[in-house]
């Protein structure tokens, strides 16, 4: 039998790779500590942008997924409205939405991204512990030892260039754009200044990365330490600095690890979006770097 929502349920839609649906998460986890139940609808996962959370939701926290198939074209016809039995919820604007919260009243749908670290501040404690465990389970046993080494290292610093949609799909090139070599070679010079010269990169393209922005002595992290994406994500949150890329794949990494400071710090660009619509003002946590 389908599931239909009562009381004072959420459904939360999940969308985007694995840094957006931490996001997500996070932010359903908050809710869920205010005492609210939310249920997730996953029928937007699917190709290249499946669903990454593992454990991280019970299988009896998923709507069916007849259900979301239901809420999605009753969506995209315009049958849910801010008025109907099912209210539907969407993010208005990136960053900190503050009338999401306003919004939920009785049964609704929640739409959005909710990149930003004040949708979770409440609980921002548990969710890092709770995150970084599910990432550390994407290691290998090499990757753990790597990852414990790299905790040790006061001279470690991470280094994430993104690039595979960024270049490749014309929606994201527009709204992210690519980072330039400017950006790395200045927040590099900082690190080597702070004597963080064991650098070691992450990308979704290493071996771009190894011939065009690694350099001799550099490490770009091995296929065999990870066994999914996340683990990528648990090695740049052990470094001691971290250069993140515009992307919330590369946040995680940031904000996982130990919080910046100015011999250790979590650099990000200053530019985040390409575009001129969207907000990063309540993205980057106090602290960083921004170059």
């Amino acid at each position: 039998m389908t599931w239909i929502p009562r009381g004072n349920d959420i459904v939360l839609t999940l969308q985007g790779g694995l840094g957006n649906q931490l996001f997500e998460w996070a932010f359903a986890h908050a809710l869920a500590a205010e005492g609210r139940t939310v249920v997730f609808d996953r029928v937007r996962l699917r190709g290249e942008r499946p669903y990454a959370l593992g454990g991280l939701i019970r299988p009896d926290e998923f709507l069916a997924r007849p259900t979301g198939l239901i809420l999605a074209l009753a969506t995209r016809r315009k049958m849910l409205t801010d008025t109907s039995t099912l209210r539907f919820v969407p993010q208005v604007h990136s960053g900190f939405d503050r009338t999401v919260r306003e919004r939920l009243s009785g049964r609704s749908y929640l739409q959005g991204y909710f990149q930003s670290p004040r949708y979770f501040d409440a609980v921002a404690d548990d969710v890092r512990v709770r995150v970084s465990a599910h990432l550390a389970g994407m290691l290998t046993p090499s990757g753990a030892d790597l990852a414990e080494e790299l905790r040790r290292d006061p001279t470690s610093v991470a280094v994430h260039v993104r690039r595979g949609d960024y270049l490749t799909n014309p929606d994201a090139t527009a709204k992210h754009g690519v980072l330039d070599q400017k950006y790395y070679d200045e927040a590099l010079a900082l690190t080597d200044e702070l004597g963080h010269s064991r650098r070691i990169w992450f990308s979704d393209d290493p071996e771009w990365v190894a011939a065009h922005l690694a350099r001799p002595g550099d490490t770009v992290c091995p296929p065999e330490a990870t066994t999914d994406d996340g683990g990528q994500i648990a090695l740049m949150s052990a470094c001691a600095a971290r250069i993140t890329a515009n992307s919330s794949f590369s946040w995680w990494g940031g904000w996982l690890g130990e919080p910046s400071t100015p011999q250790h710090p979590v650099i990000a660009p200053r530019s985040w979006f390409a575009d001129q619509h969207s907000d990063a003002s309540d993205l980057i946590p106090e602290g960083w770097l921004r170059l």
